[in-house]
C-alpha cells in the first residue's frame, strides 16, 4: 500500500523521482535551524514581563522581572580565610545596613527595599590658572635728608638743633643738605655750636650747605664769612656747585650773596643742560624763596623737579610751571625732609620738630 502511493505520488510529481537524500538532509537541516531562531527571538521577546531568579547576599532566591534587576556588583574579596564575605559596598556600613537611595525588590512582594548606593566621585577642580608674580617694589637709588635755619646762640637752640640731627641720624639718610643760616650773624660762637651739634652728622654722612643771610661776615652783611667757607669743603668754589648721588643731581646756590651775580646765572644754565642733570632727577636749593623769581626761566627750561628753600622758619609747599617748591622749617621749630629718588620719580616726606609726618608728595621726573 506504502509502495502504491509513492508509486502515485512521484507519478503525480515527477521532479520527485529526481530528488537524492543528500537533498532531503539540507532540506531539513535548514529547517531545523530556521525552527530554532525562531523560537529564540520569540523568546527574547517576551524575556521583559518574565522572571528570573535572584540570589541575594544570604544565598536565598528571589523572583524578579528583568526591569528590576540591579546592576550593582559588591566588591568580593580574595583572602581566602574570608572567601565567602562580601564586603559592604558605597552607602552600606559594615553591619550590612544600607544608607542609599537606590532600591532593590524585597523578594515575593514586588516592593522595593534600599539598596547599595553608587560611590561617590570626587568634584574635579579647574587647573587655576598661572598668575603672573609681581615685580618687586624698586628700592631708591638715594634717600637723602635736608634741613635748614639752625643758627643757634642759645643752649635751648643747640637742643632744638640736637632734636633734628638725631631724628635724620635715625632715618639713615645720606648725603644731608642744609638750605643755609648755620650760624647766627656770622659769629665764631655760633659756628662753634654748629659744629659741636653736628660733629657725629658730619663725620658719619656727607654733608652740604648752602649760605644764608646769617651765614655772613661779622659786620658786613654783603659778605660771606670767612669762617664758613674755611670750615667746610664743599666742590666748586663753595658758594654755588652741584653733586650726583644716584638718581640725583642736586644744585646748591647763592641767594644771600650773589643773587645778581650773572657768573652764578650762567653757570646754573650750563650745568642744567649737562648729561648728569638731564639724565637725573634735579633738585635747587638756595636759601631765599624769593630766589626763584630770579632763576624761574632756567629751572623751567632745563627740566629742574623741585626746589627747596629756607628762610621764612615756616613751611610751604606749591606747584608752580610742574616744579615742586619746598620752603622747610627753622628755629624754634626745626623740622626736616626725607628724599628718596627713584628711576623716574622721586618722593619727598615732610616731617615736623617732633618727627611726625607732615605730609609726603611724590612725582615723577619732569
Amino acid at each position: 500500500m506504502k509502495n502504491s502511493f509513492i508509486t502515485r505520488l512521484v507519478k503525480r510529481f515527477p521532479y520527485l523521482g529526481k530528488i537524492e537524500v543528500p537533498h532531503v538532509l539540507v532540506v531539513i537541516a535548514i529547517t531545523f535551524i530556521f525552527g530554532v531562531v525562531t523560537f529564540f527571538y520569540f523568546k527574547t521577546r517576551e524575556y521583559p514581563n518574565k522572571t528570573a531568579q535572584y540570589i541575594t547576599n544570604e544565598g536565598t532566591n528571589v523572583d524578579v522581572t528583568a526591569d528590576q534587576i540591579n546592576v550593582s556588583f559588591p566588591a568580593i574579596t580574595t583572602n581566602p580565610d574570608q572567601a565567602n564575605t562580601v564586603s559592604p559596598t558605597a552607602g552600606q556600613n559594615s553591619s550590612g545596613d544600607n544608607s542609599g537611595s537606590q532600591t532593590t525588590p524585597t523578594p515575593g512582594t514586588g516592593t522595593s527595599v534600599p539598596g547599595p548606593s553608587p560611590t561617590p566621585v570626587a568634584p574635579v577642580s579647574p587647573t587655576p590658572m598661572p598668575t603672573a608674580t609681581p615685580a618687586p617694589p624698586e628700592s631708591p637709588s638715594a634717600v637723602v635728608a635736608l634741613y635748614s635755619d639752625p643758627q643757634s646762640d642759645t643752649d635751648a637752640e643747640d637742643t632744638n638743633h640736637q632734636r633734628v640731627v638725631n631724628y635724620i641720624l635715625n632715618s639713615g639718610a645720606n648725603p644731608v643738605f642744609n638750605a643755609g643760616d648755620l650760624m647766627e650773624d656770622g659769629t665764631q660762637a655760633s659756628l662753634n655750636r654748629f659744629n659741636a651739634v653736628t660733629a657725629t652728622l658730619r663725620s658719619s654722612r656727607t654733608f652740604y650747605s648752602a649760605l644764608g643771610n646769617n651765614d655772613r661776615k661779622e659786620g658786613d652783611a654783603s659778605t660771606p664769612s670767612q669762617l664758613y667757607l674755611d670750615n667746610f669743603s664743599f666742590p666748586n668754589n663753595e658758594r654755588w656747585y652741584s653733586i650726583n648721588y644716584g638718581n640725583l643731581h642736586m644744585v646748591v646756590l647763592d641767594s644771600a650773596f650773589a643773587a645778581a651775580s650773572q657768573t652764578q646765572k650762567n653757570w646754573l644754565a650750563a650745568d642744567l643742560q649737562s648729561a648728569a642733570s638731564q639724565s637725573r632727577i634735579t633738585g635747587v636749593i638756595y636759601h631765599h624763596p624769593s630766589f626763584t623769581s630770579s632763576i624761574s626761566s632756567y629751572l623751567i627750561n632745563y627740566n629742574v623737579d623741585f626746589v627747596i628753600s629756607g628762610h621764612n622758619h615756616a613751611y610751604q609747599h606749591f606747584v608752580s610751571n610742574g616744579i615742586h617748591n619746598f620752603v622747610a622749617t627753622g628755629q624754634p621749630n626745626i623740622g626736616y625732609f626725607l628724599i628718596r629718588i627713584y628711576s623716574d620719580r622721586a618722593t619727598v616726606t615732610v616731617y615736623n620738630q617732633n618727627n611726625g609726618v607732615v605730609e609726603t608728595v611724590s612725582f615723577n621726573e619732569r
